[in-house]
């Protein structure tokens, strides 16, 4: 059998990487379908943008940040508002903006679902040895600091 390219390898395993996970949300889906309804993987984009901002971001500055337009960040904040996953507050340096952060619903959310990942990564990093898995996590962060990024 011929040797595959490590570019066709990466690509094949970064798509499984996601079908696995899609399938694990449709069986998280299945088991509790009201918090499914809400980590689709849009949501889940905003929300882990927010998980760093303490004092909340702009709607405009989490739609760049997650890659979709203004009016999209706009449906999402409404939709994730009336889940009680966010809230929204004038911003103290123009009231004209508003800033938006987590709730600790959605904080909890968020730290579930980071949680389910280390676990699924720590199952996945079971064969390997304490060396491997180092070297593992710094070639991968290496190549994700490499991953060309949209302008």
């Amino acid at each position: 059998m011929a040797q595959r390219e490590p570019e066709d390898v990466v690509e094949r395993a970064l798509v499984r990487i996601r079908r696995d996970q899609q399938a694990r949300r449709l069986h998280h889906t299945a088991a509790d379908p009201v918090a499914a309804s809400s980590v689709d993987a849009a949501r889940f984009r905003y929300l882990d943008a927010l998980e760093e901002a303490a004092d909340g971001m702009a709607i405009s500055a989490i739609g760049q940040a997650i890659g979709v337009d203004r009016p999209r960040a706009s449906r999402l904040t409404t939709e994730l508002l009336h889940d009680g996953l966010i809230e929204r507050r004038p911003d103290p340096d123009d009231s004209r903006y508003a800033l938006v952060r987590l709730t600790a619903q959605g904080r909890a959310l968020v730290d579930d679902i980071h949680r389910t990942r280390r676990v699924a990564v720590a199952e996945a990093l079971a064969a390997f040895t304490p060396e491997e898995s180092r070297l593992f996590a710094d070639l991968l962060d290496r190549f994700v600091t490499a991953w060309p990024r949209p302008d």
